[in-house]
């Protein structure tokens, strides 16, 4: 059975949906995207987990100012304020993509709150050697440079051109369509140019694994998520499918990401 609620915290109302039973698990959503691309994934995780979904801060459901800039630190602050809402034990944690650095922010600021994290597929370019990371550098910036002067739809457009193995003309549960002005305006900028505290992350002792998709081949986020395990480190899973998987197979992802899951180290901490 599915039950919602909000959290309030920093001025916003943070709505979020919980189903399931068992160890809490929080799914973070990447970019552009909303609470219900978790939806079909969310129920083939409920035998085993009480799982959280929710809407980012000024996103669909959850309440917040649309014409500030997106603060990393924030959004990580807002995830700490929901898993302490449900209770005394720390989450599991999975992001993916953008959800997937405010996965990495949350476990940075707040590792007594992480039991552990799966990080699929998060876009940190800048960790990429000079020769790589230079032109995603120059390839969003001209996403950013064609928002301002062409408008979102085309700047959507070029921005989708860096995906890799999946179709994006297929209808994902949660997108949220033409509403994109916030992302393109607030986010987008912020997403790229994130970079975690390697040494924090280390020092907190939370145990994650990087993820990639099977079919994501060499895309850049793909690329992000082998470096990003090598820098920890840490190991770097590979799961079926592509970038959006969660959405599109949640039968198969679900199963993985249990594995994944129950073969990390155990660690006991509680939210104090």
């Amino acid at each position: 059975m599915k039950t919602s609620a909000t959290v309030h915290t920093e001025g916003a109302d943070i709505a979020y949906d919980v189903e399931g039973q068992g160890p809490l698990l929080l799914l973070v959503v990447g970019g552009n995207g909303d609470s219900r691309r978790f939806t079909r994934l969310s129920a083939q995780l409920a035998d085993r987990y009480t799982v959280i979904r929710y809407d980012r801060r000024a996103n669909f459901r959850s309440t917040g100012d649309t014409q500030i800039e997106m603060d990393m630190a924030q959004q990580g602050r807002d995830a700490a304020a929901i898993i302490r809402a449900r209770g005394t034990e720390p989450a599991y944690v999975f992001g993916n993509s953008a959800g997937a650095n405010i996965a990495l922010k949350l476990t940075q600021d707040h590792p007594q709150l992480v039991r552990g994290l799966v990080d699929h597929e998060p876009p940190i370019t800048d960790f990429l050697p000079e020769t790589e990371a230079t032109p995603w550098r120059k390839f969003f910036t001209r996403v950013y440079d064609t928002y301002k002067t062409k408008g979102g739809a085309e700047a959507m457009k070029l921005f989708n051109t860096s995906f890799v193995g999946l179709d994006l003309n297929a209808s994902v549960p949660g997108d949220q369509g033409s509403e994109f002005e916030r992302f393109l305006a607030h986010e987008f900028n912020i997403i790229n140019s994130f970079v975690p505290d390697l040494d924090a992350l280390r020092r907190g002792g939370v145990p994650m694994v990087t993820a990639r998709g099977q079919a994501s081949s060499n895309a850049f986020y793909a690329q992000t998520a082998r470096e990003l395990a090598r820098q920890l480190p840490c190991p770097c899973i590979e799961m079926s499918g592509h970038h959006l998987s969660y959405a599109t197979d949640p039968v198969v992802f679900a199963n993985e990401l249990n594995q994944i899951l129950n073969s990390l180290p155990a660690r006991h901490a509680s939210l104090s």
